[in-house]
């Protein structure tokens, strides 16, 4: 019966061209959605390595003033801000923190092994405000940086590109033109770009921004992360706004939560997802017309063919299983020229993504096609087992 289906269509295969060519555009389509929405849907299950909740951010863009008077204003700044009872915590970071499109990226090597990494440039208390948990060796403390080596933490999947069967921890990088760093810790993971991003190898760099003997702060960076106790509204905004304001005179202070930034960013992120999304809902509702009114059209040509099987006994649930059969057949010869296609993704690992989520996404628009097919199928396939002897003489 299969053998016989499929040497129907193939006879068939001009009248079905076109039929087929959308069933396999379709597919590519809804293979490239659900490869996006697979990837999405393994990102967000993975732990992000910070906490966002009760986290406010103040970016602040200065003048004209000079290096050491921004770092004064700034380090004033993180004290005063700090002194408040509203406040757990407060620590300095450059533009690039979470849920932010800002990146910052170099190249990391060391014993001929090499990565792009991403970099993080925070002051000692960064962990604290964004409860990162360090796996091994430790964080920063003032005492780092302090005879010229930059200390810095890189995360598990940097250690795993560099270092996969040593203990990073000790280990001083050294690169021409650039001066030595030295690992002092290890954290698990820390996703800057939010839930739906993949885990990408990165570090954080110290920056030492408390006052230091000489009356002057170690450096400037753009961004105020403070970590609010519970219970704590926005109306506490207002009083952070006017000490910034008194201190920072003249400067362009903004304060946002951390939660407004994840889902401003999480819609920004799901924007490509929603519009191929809607792309694939019209390429699926034209093929789902198409099959429907290509079967109707061939069940009204072949009500004759259809009378005489009833005639010489055949039931009307083997007529139904044949146009749904032929149906399928027809999707399938769509669908295997769209794995073909599809199965190139994974072996030429061309968006660098697991190959479980192309799998995963072959799997279900197969699952999508065959389902389509076969609802398109029904009532046509019905109204053809319901057709009687007596029923295609009449139309004849």
């Amino acid at each position: 019966m299969i053998r016989h289906l499929f040497t129907l269509i193939w006879n068939r295969k001009k009248s079905n061209f076109l039929m087929i060519t959308e069933i396999f555009f379709s597919f590519i389509v809804l293979f490239g959605v659900l490869s996006l929405a697979f990837f999405y849907l393994d990102n967000y299950r993975k732990p992000l390595g910070f906490e966002y909740d009760r986290v406010w951010v103040m970016n602040m863009r200065w003048n004209q003033e000079k290096p050491e008077e921004v770092r004064n204003i700034q380090y004033r700044l993180k004290q005063q801000l700090k002194s408040n009872p509203e406040v757990a915590q407060v620590a300095l970071a450059a533009s690039n923190i979470p849920y932010t499109m800002n990146t910052s990226n170099t190249g990391f090597n060391y014993n001929n092994r090499f990565t792009m990494a991403d970099w993080f440039t925070v002051d000692k208390d960064f962990a604290e405000v964004m409860q990162v948990d360090v796996a091994a060796g430790r964080w920063f403390t003032t005492e780092d940086n302090a005879a010229g080596t930059k200390a810095i933490i890189i995360n598990q999947a940097l250690r795993n590109e560099i270092f996969p069967d040593e203990n990073p921890v000790g280990k001083v990088i050294r690169e021409k033109d650039n001066p030595d760093r030295k690992i002092v810790g290890v954290v698990e993971i820390f996703r800057q770009k939010g839930e739906y991003s993949s885990d990408k190898p990165g570090y954080f760099e110290y920056l030492n921004t408390d006052y230091a003997s000489n009356g002057t702060a170690g450096g400037t960076l753009d961004n105020l992360m403070i970590r609010v106790k519970p219970g704590v509204t926005r109306a506490f905004e207002e009083k952070l706004m006017k000490q910034a304001s008194q201190i920072a005179q003249g400067w362009t202070i903004e304060i946002k939560t951390m939660n407004e930034m994840r889902t401003s960013d999480n819609k920004i992120t799901l924007i490509p997802l929603v519009i191929f999304s809607v792309v694939c809902g019209f390429l699926i509702l034209n093929v789902a017309l198409g099959l429907f009114g290509v079967l109707w059209y061939n069940i009204n040509r072949r009500i004759s063919e259809i009378g005489l099987r009833r005639a010489v006994g055949a039931a009307s649930g083997q007529v139904y299983r044949q146009f749904i059969g032929e149906v399928l057949v027809l999707a399938t010869f769509g669908i295997i020229i769209g794995i073909i296609i599809a199965l190139q993704f994974p072996l030429l690992q061309v968006f660098g993504v697991q190959t479980g989520v192309y799998v995963a996404a072959i799997l279900g628009s197969v699952l999508v096609i065959y389902l389509l097919a076969a609802g398109c199928a029904a009532y046509p396939s019905q109204q053809a087992a319901s057709i009687t002897p007596a029923t295609a003489l009449h139309e004849e």
